[in-house]
């Protein structure tokens, strides 16, 4: 149960956010959409690393090895990022 001070905030934010028509056009938007299909990029990274390293140790050793790791965590975060920013 909500005491009085609680139960005042809480009428205060339905104001403000009844208020606020950018707000309610965004979320009613929102309802109903499902979320777009993307494509598993994180997935095939990890399938391709997993792939690649032993070729990588084999032809460039330890060295190669780490900037394959460089470049997909590099790929991670570019993936990861572009998914946050829509």
């Amino acid at each position: 149960m909500l005491n009085d001070y609680e139960r005042r905030a809480l009428a205060e934010l339905e104001r403000n956010l009844n208020g606020d028509s950018e707000f309610a056009s965004r979320m009613a938007g929102l309802a109903g959409v499902p979320p777009a299909p993307t494509f598993p990029a994180v997935p095939v990274l990890c399938a391709l690393l997993f792939i690649l390293v032993p070729v990588v140790m084999l032809l460039f050793g330890w060295p190669g090895v780490l900037i394959v790791l460089d470049l997909f965590a590099a790929a991670i975060a570019v993936v990861l990022i572009r998914r946050q920013a829509r």
